[in-house]
């Protein structure tokens, strides 16, 4: 099983192939310090914007278009705030995937009619 991070690497590799732009947004980093010092870090981090829950990759079109990618390993399951995230941005006209590998991704962008 390749795990999440090398699947985001190959699904971006992918996406910039065909000329479109993906950003990670990385709310799942990894917090220094001991338990007080990562306390204060994520309550800095959700007071400056993040969000759990939001997918880890934003993609944008050639044609001005933005979609959101939810990478996940072949056993990885969707958390609650990571299903009302998704259910919030579909709801709003957003394209919204789940892709466990460059082959998902690719279907994806292709049932957005991007391809």
């Amino acid at each position: 099983m390749q795990p999440e991070r090398l699947i985001q690497r190959a699904i971006r590799q992918y996406l910039a192939r065909r000329g479109y732009v993906s950003v990670a947004v990385p709310n799942g980093s990894v917090l220094a310090g001991g338990k007080l010092e990562r306390i204060k870090q994520m309550a800095a981090l959700k007071a400056d914007g993040l969000m759990p829950g939001f997918p880890d990759l934003m993609v944008f079109s050639t044609t001005g278009k933005i979609g959101f990618i939810e990478v996940k390993t072949d056993k990885g399951k969707l958390s609650a705030a990571q299903d009302n995230v998704r259910q919030w941005l579909t709801r709003d006209g957003f394209k919204w995937a789940l892709c466990r590998s460059v082959e998902d991704a690719q279907a994806a962008i292709k049932e957005w009619g991007w391809i």
